[in-house]
């Protein structure tokens, strides 16, 4: 495999991270570290995202369905999957519940060969959504534990003002593979400082993040089905479908780590949102068998003619 796509695969980077950070452990400031990264992050990953009215009116049930799926369906399966934890593993699972989908939905839409520029202009909304959303599910869920206003702070700075440093960089042109690697390097650093900060806990307490590793993949493989099971019911086009099922079962699992990382103070609560992330990516693998193979554009096509 060339160097450059090795640099590109961000299973590479996670797996990696995921084995130095608990082979070296905490290297402190771990909290400023998530926030610095994640900001860079955002700013990467929102670069090229653009949309004008005529999208949102064309769009605008399709929006209004992807709001839907990443909070309403999304949201509220993480949220049955939590009350199954103690209290500070439940606050984790709020985080994560209210955080928006990952932008990764628009680069996964695009390997999947989906409606690509469905992807990007949902994507959009459900992250100027997130302004309101993120703390209004954090106070009902968590109430006084985490102040919405503290929420509504690192919500902005974590999506509101990456979004608007990536206006005036609309046109700046980014190359695609520097842009991967670039977020691939985000993702490692992110990663890397989470669960080196928490290595103790992980390596103390196997049997807990195990726990919280089944629900993870519980909560991920059940939503994929059933809203893939739904969509073909309603007759929705593969390549619609594609960026609805990314966007039900990919959260933004590094700003919901960064997050409780600042605002929860305790180990446990971050696990969730720490170990989604991996095995987000690894039910990735599992669509892109699907999608490919027992779900390829040419079948869907025969299928529609034989209706």
């Amino acid at each position: 495999m060339p160097i450059t796509d090795m640099l590109k695969d961000v299973r590479i980077w996670i797996v990696s991270a995921l084995v130095f950070g608990l082979i070296i452990g905490d290297t402190g400031n771990a909290p400023i570290i998530a926030v610095i990264t994640l900001m860079v992050l955002m700013c990467v990953s929102l670069h090229g995202l653009t949309f004008n009215r005529s999208d949102i009116i064309e769009n605008k049930k399709i929006i209004l369905l992807g709001i839907f799926i990443c909070y309403g369906v999304a949201g509220t399966v993480t949220l049955l999957v939590g009350s199954f934890y103690s209290h500070e593993l439940w606050l984790g699972w709020v985080i994560l519940a209210a955080v928006p989908c990952a932008i990764s939905v628009i680069t996964g839409t695009l390997i999947l060969k989906g409606n690509t520029k469905s992807a990007m202009i949902v994507v959009t909304a459900v992250y100027l959504a997130a302004l309101v959303i993120t703390p209004l599910i954090t106070h009902v869920f968590i109430g006084e534990a985490v102040s919405p206003l503290e929420v509504l702070k690192y919500v902005t700075l974590f999506i509101l003002v990456p979004f608007l440093i990536s206006i005036p960089l609309r046109n700046v042109a980014l190359n695609a593979d520097a842009k991967a690697i670039s977020i691939n390097i985000m993702f490692f650093i992110l990663i890397f400082v989470t669960f080196g900060a928490n290595k103790e806990f992980i390596l103390g307490e196997p049997g807990t993040v195990l726990w919280v590793a089944a629900g993870c993949l519980v909560r991920v493989a059940a939503i994929a089905a059933v809203m893939e099971l739904i969509l073909k019911y309603v007759r929705m086009r593969r390549d619609s479908r594609i960026p609805m099922v990314l966007m039900s079962i990919w959260k933004n699992s590094a700003l919901a780590m960064s997050m409780t990382m600042i605002l929860i103070p305790t180990t446990e609560s971050v696990m969730p949102a720490a170990l989604s992330l991996p095995i987000e990516m690894l039910f990735f693998m599992v669509m892109m068998w699907y999608y490919s193979k027992r779900c390829a554009p040419v079948q869907e096509e025969r299928m529609s003619g034989k209706k």
